[in-house]
């Protein structure tokens, strides 16, 4: 029977072909078409994925609040991120206006930041934090940036905030005037 089928011919249009070749032929056909699904099977999966890392240093979601002075009117807003802010205040020569800028630190551990401080010619500011509080401390590096350290969340009181005191000086003009201020943390 097998000898039958190898001698059998096959006849596609004028030309006749031996049976064995045309066997032959599937076979090789069937062994390369495994050979393409072998690499395809064996290949790896490469992509890249963004990683958006934020600060944990951020002002609180009240974000400030504002002290003495006998004139306190103010607007306040912060950016999207809570490490921006700007005031328009309306102070007068004499008085000294304090804004306390609730800070939160989103981290399980102590972290470092610094806050820079954009204040018009003819206001001094100065920064202090809670003397008997432990929370947030300050140190003053130029005259318009501070390093502050900020405790863990776990640990944080509720009411611990960084202390600007504003003072109009003599010559300064009525109106408002606008303080902006950026909080960027830095490694501990």
């Amino acid at each position: 029977m097998f000898r039958r089928i190898i001698s059998k011919k096959l006849r596609i249009t004028r030309v006749s072909f031996p049976a064995w070749v045309l066997g032959v032929a599937l076979l090789v056909v069937a062994a390369a078409a495994g050979q393409a699904v072998g690499p395809v099977l064996s290949g790896g999966i490469q992509d890249s994925a963004c990683l958006v890392i934020e600060q944990s240093v951020v002002l609180a979601p009240s974000g400030f609040s504002l002290g003495a002075g006998s004139d306190t009117d103010g607007i306040f807003t912060t950016n999207d991120e809570r490490t921006g802010f700007k005031a328009a205040l309306k102070p007068h020569v004499g008085d000294a206006i304090v804004a306390g800028l609730d800070l939160g630190n989103l981290s399980d551990a102590p972290a470092n930041a610094m806050l820079s401080l954009n204040v018009p010619s003819g206001i001094d500011v100065e920064v202090t934090s809670d003397p008997l509080g432990d929370d947030i401390k300050e140190a003053q590096l130029s005259a318009r940036e501070w390093l502050v350290t900020v405790a863990s969340l776990a640990r944080a009181a509720p009411d611990d905030s960084l202390d600007i005191t504003i003072s109009p000086k003599d010559g300064l003009k009525p109106g408002f005037s606008t303080i902006t201020g950026r909080i960027v943390q830095v490694a501990n």
